[in-house]
This record gives C-alpha cells, sequence and structure tokens, in this order.
C-alpha cells in the first residue's frame, strides 16, 4: 500500500505570483488583438473613403447634367405656347366645320356665287376685314363676321354692298359689334342670326360656327385669367 504526504511541498498549490513570461505572453497577445483591430478598422475606412469619392463624382456628374438641361430649356413661354396651341386648335375645327358647311349643304345657287365673291371683293374697305361669311338661299340671305376698325364701318360696309345688284334684294343678319379685348381700337362684329339655345350642328352658317368658337375662346381665355 502506497501513502501520498499533502503536505510536501511538490503537492501544495502555487501561490506564487504571475511570471515574468506569463506577463510577456499576455502583453504579446495584446498587442496581435490590437493590430488586427487596427488593420481591420483601417480597411473599414478606407472601403468608405472611396465609396464618399465614387458618391461625390456621382454627385458632380448630376450637377453638370442638371447644368446642360437648364441650358437647354426652351426659353419660350409654356403659357404662351398653350394659348398658341389652344388657337391652332380653334382654327383647325372652325376651319373643318366651314369645310363640313360647304360639303354638305344645298347652296340652292346653280349659276355660282362668282358674281357675290367679286361683289365682296370689289366693295371692300381698307378699314374692314371679314373671317367668314355665308350666302344662303342662293345668295339672297347674307352672314358675314369680321373684324373692323370703327363700328360705323359696318353699315357703310353694307351700304356699298346693297349698291351691287347681286346685293340690292339680299337680306343681313342682325349686327353685333363689341372691342377687342387684346387691341384697343379694334372691334369684333356679326351679321348673324343669333343662335337659339342648342341649334343643330347641320344648319348652322360658317358665321354661327365662328362667332360660336369666338364666344368660347373668350370663355377660354377669361378661365385662364381667372386662374392666374
Amino acid at each position: 500500500m502506497q501513502q501520498i504526504n499533502l503536505y510536501l511541498p511538490e503537492f501544495q498549490p502555487n501561490r506564487e505570483p504571475l511570471r515574468s513570461v506569463h506577463m510577456l505572453w499576455g502583453v504579446g497577445v495584446f498587442v496581435v488583438l490590437l493590430i488586427a483591430t487596427s488593420y481591420f478598422s483601417a480597411q473599414g475606412n478606407r472601403a468608405r473613403t472611396a465609396e464618399i469619392a465614387q458618391r461625390q463624382l456621382q454627385l458632380e456628374q448630376i450637377k453638370i447634367q442638371l447644368a446642360q438641361l437648364e441650358q437647354q430649356r426652351p426659353t419660350s413661354n409654356l403659357a404662351e405656347l398653350d394659348a398658341q396651341s389652344l388657337q391652332l386648335a380653334q382654327e383647325l375645327s372652325r376651319r373643318e366645320q366651314i369645310y363640313q358647311v360647304i360639303a354638305n349643304k344645298n347652296l340652292g345657287n346653280n349659276t355660282g356665287f362668282s358674281t357675290h365673291l367679286q361683289a365682296l371683293g370689289r366693295q371692300s374697305l381698307d378699314t374692314l376685314s371679314l373671317q367668314a361669311f355665308s350666302l344662303l338661299a342662293g345668295g339672297n340671305y347674307v352672314e358675314f363676321a369680321g373684324k373692323a376698325s370703327a363700328v360705323d364701318q359696318i353699315p357703310l360696309y353694307v351700304q356699298r354692298l346693297r349698291s351691287e345688284s347681286v346685293f340690292s334684294q339680299s337680306a343681313f343678319g342682325v349686327l353685333n359689334a363689341e372691342p377687342q379685348q387684346d387691341e384697343l381700337g379694334v372691334f369684333d362684329f356679326s351679321l348673324a342670326k343669333q343662335l337659339e339655345g342648342k341649334k343643330q350642328e347641320e344648319s348652322k352658317t360658317a358665321v354661327q360656327m365662328l362667332m360660336e368658337l369666338n364666344a368660347a375662346a373668350k370663355d377660354k381665355s377669361a378661365s385662364v385669367a381667372g386662374q392666374n
């Protein structure tokens, strides 16, 4: 039987403080961890610096594109372009309606209207311009619309037309004139039957269609001015 004396020095717990070699190992591990942390931190900083440089480059490119778009932007006023577009659309609609009237209507005159047209041109006035006219009932009923520098020029023009044999027995529509809002000293006028309610489109004359278009344009302009 073997006996062990636990009181011998080799079997007693080691109560000596850390020895130098242990402290050296601890310092070495700390230095390695510090170097690794610094390395990965530097890697992250380099990646973020590269990303910031790339974003800065993209920002500069966007600024250049914005400057180019500013230079290419049309100088015309959009409101003016809209007004021109509306005016052209109305003019196109008016011409299409006039064409429809001419194409579909029985004008009631087998000999033509050349003498009427010649008389209209022969009696023209510098102070009055026609935008549309209608010769109905074979030229015995006349409507026209246009612009004049003075209201008294309209009956003068009618009087001159009556001096022509082709218009001597003709009847004319009801005179209506009002000053233009956009141009001083100019009057819009018409000699036509007054539209009653929702008259059928087919029965309207070219002058009546022009009157409707002008009224719609005025309402549209007033609406736009009210919005502005």
